[in-house]
């Protein structure tokens, strides 16, 4: 439906005929209050509306159309035979009109103007129509992290609460038994006392994956990298001096993130590259960092350990992936928690290496921070 709006008969005629020839409806006006009133009950999906009006002028009705929440999106096509300087189409398209056509028109090139106004108002309610169904996912997929987080602190609890008393009756057993029954006796409830350990830890590092990146951008902070591999290497300090590893760090960038979930980052980091080495081999672990092209910067950590099958490199960062079997302890969570922490702080994760005994070095990136 287009409105044709032109206080002179024989103009208005001829262009409603060009528009219904092109196979549109076409409502007319021929002035400025029946224009407005007609805007009010049709909707039309465009205006053809002329500058000079007998009652309100072109532009008065550009800025009252727009002005109105229900109308405001209808393009405006201006059409005038007078008012045909710059300076009158710089006014009509300051004023709200969508495009500026000086009489006499081309039926062609109205048509045309006509369709790709159109084309342009069609693609803003698809935008609109599809922002609005990304933000019913986002606000969907933030309640369900909220449950899932609420989840994983009820399971912990619920789960931890049987351990405990596991553990409790174990080690009374322990205590009070031990050496007195037989050598089996003594090795089942060491089993269950390892058990309950692994159970426990899997618990935390489960709860801590499902944390993982929760942080929102309101807990975006500065963060001086530096002083976050500080702390990492004071935390395993012990298990880099046990195994006679050497760390060797570039100066780190400040980037802006939260700063708890990029210590868990660096820890988880860190102490694989400590635990998967190469044994009775000195352990030699590099972090380096590299700014990419826009605000993001690239840290490399890299180590001569014992390498990752080409084959498996795809799947290391999914949850229970472990390529070393039991003779590494661990539950295959480590990676899959730094990659959602990298991909919360709107970054990437990734790992090359030679292959089984050739080292590694994983990369991700991070946004830089704004001063």
């Amino acid at each position: 439906m287009i409105l044709n709006v032109d206080d002179h008969e024989a103009g208005r005629y001829a262009k409603s005929r060009v528009m219904k020839l092109a196979g549109y409806q076409v409502a007319e006006a021929a002035t400025g209050r029946r224009a407005l009133e007609l805007v009010a009950s049709l909707r039309p999906d465009l205006i053809m509306l002329d500058v000079n009006l007998p009652d309100i002028g072109g532009l008065e009705i550009c800025r009252l159309v727009r002005a109105d929440p229900e109308s405001s999106s209808i393009p405006i096509l201006q059409i005038s035979a007078s008012a045909i300087t710059t300076s009158d189409r710089v006014d009509g398209l300051d004023n709200g009109a969508d495009a500026y056509l000086i009489e006499p028109v081309d039926s062609d090139v109205l048509v045309a103007t006509v369709r790709a106004l159109l084309r342009m108002r069609k693609a803003e309610v698809e935008l609109a129509a599809a922002n609005k169904a990304l933000q019913a996912a986002n606000e969907l997929l933030e309640r369900n992290n909220e449950e899932l987080q609420r989840f994983s602190y009820a399971a912990s609890h619920d789960l931890r609460e049987p351990l405990r008393t596991i553990a409790c009756f174990t080690g009374i057993l322990e205590k009070k038994y031990a050496g007195q029954i037989s050598a089996d006796a003594d090795a089942i409830i060491r089993t269950i006392t390892q058990g309950v350990t692994r159970m426990t830890s899997l618990i935390d590092d489960l709860l801590i994956y499902a944390q993982a990146g929760q942080a929102s951008d309101e807990d975006a902070t500065n963060v001086d990298l530096n002083e976050v591999l500080a702390s990492t290497l004071k935390n395993l300090e012990q298990s880099i001096k046990e195994v006679g590893s050497s760390v060797q760090a570039d100066p780190l960038p400040i980037v802006s993130g939260n700063r708890v979930s990029l210590s868990q980052l660096f820890q988880n980091l860190i102490h694989n590259a400590v635990k998967y080495r190469v044994p009775e081999t000195p352990g030699r672990i590099g972090v380096t960092a590299k700014k990419q092209t826009g605000n993001t910067v690239t840290i490399a950590v890299s180590d001569n350990g014992l390498g990752i099958a080409s084959q498996h490199l795809s799947r290391i960062f999914e949850p229970f992936q472990r390529l070393h079997g039991s003779d590494v302890a661990g539950y295959g969570i480590g990676l899959a928690t730094c990659k959602r922490i990298v991909e919360r702080h709107g970054g990437k994760i990734w790992a090359e290496s030679e292959g089984v005994g050739q080292g590694s070095t994983f990369y991700f990136s991070l946004p830089l921070a704004n001063f």
